[in-house]
């Protein structure tokens, strides 16, 4: 049986290849932004949408100069058949989009880190989702998505504002606290990002939705706009969840994970799992009470025990 050999980076880069090629044509677009960048010009409604889109958008709007055909063919293999391929599964309500998950220490600077890094994430999604455009025609459960992402987007920004004012004390317990708040933000967020994918998937495919609704680009000031006229203030956009008292680390056959359980605005149970490589399990299904949620994740745990790799129980998972 004969078989080709596909050419270097198609098909089988990595993210640290990525890395690489940003490092190399010294893109001002992190990884972690062109991710979602890209995975909003694959949601995006707009029929014909290239990766070279978004892509240049990355370098400030103009494609990076390659001195020969190899470079063109290698960004290509590592961007085209390599990100934007593995990005495109997401499109499969199966496989959800989930923005990273790291170890994170309750520190000032390591807070700042992670907050400026999720309000990049979020403008990259909408960034992608409009491309080039100033307004667009959305869905009207893409276009709900958005404003919930603008949302979270000025709670991620005035979180780092305040964490870079060396003016304002932050008490250990505070920065607890918040890391739980950032945390609890993300998995909204992961939520509204897969809510915009799967209602533009439909719109351009079956056109069941109505495209009635005009989005501004501008995530940040569209938060602006949307205080102003509605009058409301700040806290009171927050995205409605409540972290149950259920939430816990649990080992169980020596894996130990911590057992996130958050209430939805619909009154039901989120339940995430964030296993030894700080890697989240969030189930697409949602649970009528807190308890069954923690049933789940104890099953889970005892029943798949390799899908969650341990460690000693006394290391937390932040």
């Amino acid at each position: 049986m004969s078989s080709t050999k596909s050419p270097p980076g198609r098909g089988t880069s990595t993210d640290k290849d990525v890395q690489a090629l940003l490092a190399r044509y010294r893109c001002p677009t992190p990884l972690h932004a062109l991710r979602t960048l890209l995975l909003g010009a694959i949601a995006s409604p707009r029929m014909e949408v290239s990766p070279m889109t978004p892509f240049a958008q990355a370098w400030g709007g103009e494609l990076p100069e390659f001195a020969s055909a190899d470079e063109v063919e290698e960004v290509m293999g590592v961007i085209v058949h390599g990100l934007w391929n593995r990005l495109s599964e997401h499109q499969n309500a199966r496989t959800p989009f989930r923005l990273p998950r790291f170890e994170v220490l309750p520190t000032r600077q390591t807070l700042l880190e992670l907050a400026r890094m999720r309000a990049q994430e979020l403008k990259g999604f909408v960034d992608g989702l409009f491309g080039t455009d100033d307004e667009m025609l959305l869905p009207q459960k893409a276009h709900e998505a958005v404003v919930a992402l603008a949302e979270l987007h000025a709670m991620f920004e005035g979180a780092a504002g305040l964490l870079a004012d060396d003016t304002k004390r932050a008490p250990d317990h505070e920065l607890k606290g918040l890391l739980r708040n950032l945390q609890q933000m993300t998995i909204v967020a992961d939520e509204q990002i897969n809510k915009a994918v799967q209602s533009c998937k439909r719109s351009r495919g079956q056109r069941l939705e109505t495209m009635s609704t005009v989005m501004s680009r501008k995530i940040r000031s569209a938060q602006d706009d949307d205080a102003e006229e509605n009058g409301m203030a700040a806290d009171d956009d927050e995205p409605d969840f409540v972290e149950s008292p259920l939430s816990q680390h649990v080992t169980r056959n020596g894996v130990t994970v911590r057992v996130d359980i958050y209430g939805d605005s619909d009154h039901r149970w989120i339940l995430e799992i964030v296993d030894a490589e700080n890697t989240s399990h969030v189930w697409d299904e949602h649970f009528e009470t807190d308890q069954q949620a923690l049933d789940e994740a104890l099953r889970a745990l005892e029943e798949e025990p390799l899908e969650f790799l341990g460690r000693s129980s006394k290391q937390p998972l932040n």
